[in-house]
């Protein structure tokens, strides 16, 4: 098992309690290290497309380029990566690829709207591979995780670390539920309902907002006037 980030020094501490992940460095940002990753990896059975990036903001103050960065990886880092390793797992005719996507990916809300995108084109991507591949031995599914204790609600405010800082969490489920929901799409891939699997299941409810009568209530005037500060660069 292949285990893929940018901080090499957790990725070793993790592979120092786990002696079968392989720790491997990338920045799914870059082509560069997309291609290195696939190259060194061989054979792909499993392709889980999990990194993701956040940004928590209105959109009329929201940098061009964090725009351009937040689709590299959420949504281009995704697709690169399934269009390099699926040409063997269709010659070989097994395989699973898992995107992790978002309840954001259901409904958009300030100050996520950009983010949102991001996650509703993971979502159409995912959806449109599962119908290409059905019946060629190749498995598709979809998580969308509600808020989890990570590092990503953080990050998404400005908070950027240097390699090798301590973690810092944010709020929400912990994020082995996330993984056990992975794990669950995968040894039940051909058990129907368990495709797409939102994280925790209650969260699925959130798509009960696009509802026209629902919709109406949900009022973003309320963020006409916040301020987003944010550290980066």
């Amino acid at each position: 098992m292949w285990a893929v980030a940018r901080d090499m020094k957790r990725l070793e501490a993790l592979a120092a309690q786990q002696d079968r992940i392989t720790p491997f460095r990338c920045d799914v940002s870059s082509d560069a290290d997309r291609a290195a990753l696939v190259e060194a990896a061989g054979p792909v059975d499993v392709l889980v497309n999990n990194a993701g990036l956040g940004y928590s903001g209105m959109v009329e103050t929201m940098p061009a380029f964090e725009v351009r960065r937040l689709f590299e990886i959420n949504v281009l880092g995704v697709i690169d990566l399934t269009q390099r390793v699926l040409p063997g797992m269709l010659a070989r005719k097994r395989g699973h690829i898992v995107n992790v996507s978002s309840v954001a990916g259901y409904v958009a809300t300030p100050p996520l709207t950009v983010y949102a995108a991001t996650k509703f084109a993971v979502n159409g991507f995912t959806d449109g591979l599962r119908r290409e591949l059905a019946g060629r031995g190749v498995s598709v599914a979809l998580i969308n995780p509600g808020p989890v204790n990570t590092e990503w609600g953080p990050r998404s405010m400005g908070y950027l670390p240097v390699e090798g800082a301590p973690e810092v969490k944010g709020v929400g489920v912990p994020a082995w539920t996330v993984s056990h929901a992975i794990a669950r799409s995968i040894t039940l891939a051909a058990v129907p309902g368990w495709d797409t699997i939102a994280v925790p299941r209650v969260a699925g409810l959130v798509r009960l907002i696009t509802i026209p009568i629902l919709t109406r209530l949900v009022d973003g005037s309320a963020f006409a006037s916040r301020t987003i500060t944010r550290s980066n660069p």
